[in-house]
């Protein structure tokens, strides 16, 4: 196999698994930290999370299913091809998720963060705690995407 192949694997899965401990720590350990805090306080919080979340993790999930992708298309064993091809499905899905699930709740936070107005504590707080879970499903995406990979190298090199 070639130089670029072994690369894109070790990316591909590499990165994978990187998307997901940054979204499950985001949702394990900040999120949590915010719930006591004024709206006011905690969701210009959310405001910047989302956005610095916004500009590194879809270019990083973007880059890890391409690499996957690459070694679907590249790869002579057509289970390698199918691993790889399942690998960057499961963390390319972490986009559709975001805009199909979660932008209803990101757009009401992110409203609040912006106008400075808007919903009292109860209702940030469950805004928050949804964002969290449905955050964890976007981490476990990555997760599977990642650890598909993992287990497509162990594979291959029984073949």
């Amino acid at each position: 196999m070639s130089t670029v192949l072994t690369a894109a694997q070790a990316l591909s899965f590499t990165t994978s698994l990187i998307l997901a401990g940054m979204n499950f720590s985001a949702s394990q350990l900040t999120l949590p930290t915010l719930y006591p805090l004024a709206p006011s306080t905690s969701t210009p919080i959310f405001h910047t999370l989302y956005l610095r979340g916004a500009a590194t993790l879809v270019p990083l999930g973007i880059f890890s299913a391409s690499c996957s992708a690459l070694v679907a298309y590249q790869h002579p064993s057509p289970s390698q091809q199918q691993l790889w091809a399942a690998a960057g499905v499961a963390t390319i899905s972490q986009l559709p998720w975001t805009l199909l699930v979660m932008k209803g709740t990101i757009d009401r936070l992110n409203m609040f963060a912006v106008s400075g107005k808007g919903g009292g504590k109860d209702e940030v707080v469950v805004l928050l705690k949804r964002w969290a879970w449905m955050n964890f499903v976007r981490g476990g995406l990555a997760m599977v995407g990642g650890v598909v990979g993992v287990y497509a190298v162990f594979a291959g090199q029984r073949v």
